[in-house]
């Protein structure tokens, strides 16, 4: 990660010292994104509802329940902002942006739910997506190639999300969640960001850019039943400090005011 950081800042001061102020320009632009998080099994947990288990003639409540055959598959966003561009040369460009965007994943599976006094279980269906609203900054180094028609865009983007919600469907039940700042999620992200522009007319252009989160964004620190009891009836609690970090795919067109 600091290699990665420092290779980013490394260009950019590059690019920056360049700088010799050929033009300043600015525009719009807006698109869609393809969103995923790279989470381990200790996220695959339904937290819908309290649920209440009996265990040798006590009950106790379990905030969740395990998501089985779980499948973490990608959801879908938008993102609208605004660019300001200082061009160095023919050649290089530094780029600032101020955008929204939306993030997060979808999981899949089953809940198997224990019904209180006996011994009976149900298996329902279970389908969450995970949504973060985010207001990012970013900062790019571009190199401009075959006569200008194409930049290759490499930078950072430092972000807050300032809303996080699950939309659980399990079974015929559908619920949302939303999530604590500070508590449950952590609200600062830092993503590496690159990819390409293609200026399709003199005031039109078309990106795509992939970004990578470092930070750990879900830090729910409340215990859940992972296996259920053992032979003795002991209950098993983890904690969920898993690994949950953002993924991107954006496409966005604009437009270049100047």
């Amino acid at each position: 990660m600091k290699k990665i950081v420092f290779l980013i800042s490394a260009v950019i001061l590059i690019t920056i010292s360049g700088l010799a102020q050929e033009g300043i320009h600015y525009g719009i632009f807006l698109g869609g994104s393809v969103n995923w998080m790279a989470v381990d099994s200790k996220l695959y947990y339904d937290d819908s509802e309290v649920n209440t288990i009996m265990i040798s003639g006590d009950n106790y409540e379990v905030s969740y329940l395990t998501v089985n055959d779980a499948h973490v598959k990608p959801n879908y966003g938008f993102t609208i902002g605004g660019i300001f561009e200082y061009r160095a040369t023919k050649r290089l460009g530094l780029q600032f942006e101020l955008l929204y965007n939306k993030t997060g994943y979808i999981l899949t599976g089953n809940v198997r739910k224990k019904n209180i006094g006996d011994d009976e279980y149900v298996t329902y269906a279970y389908k969450s997506n995970t949504k973060m609203d985010n207001v990012s900054a970013s900062v790019m180094a571009r190199v401009f190639v075959f006569n200008q028609l194409m930049s290759i865009d490499l930078g950072v983007q430092p972000s807050y999300c300032f809303r996080m919600i699950k939309e659980t469907e399990r079974g015929i039940n559908h619920k949302s969640v939303v999530y604590t700042s500070d508590t449950e999620y952590a609200p600062f992200n830092l993503n590496a960001i690159g990819g390409v522009t293609v200026n399709v007319f003199e005031n039109v252009f078309v990106s795509a850019r992939f970004t990578m989160g470092f930070m750990d964004l879900i830090k729910q620190k409340t215990p859940y039943l992972e296996s259920g009891v053992d032979a003795d009836d002991d209950i098993h609690f983890t904690y969920n400090d898993a690994e949950s970090k953002v993924r991107s795919v954006l496409i966005t067109v604009g437009f270049r005011i100047k």
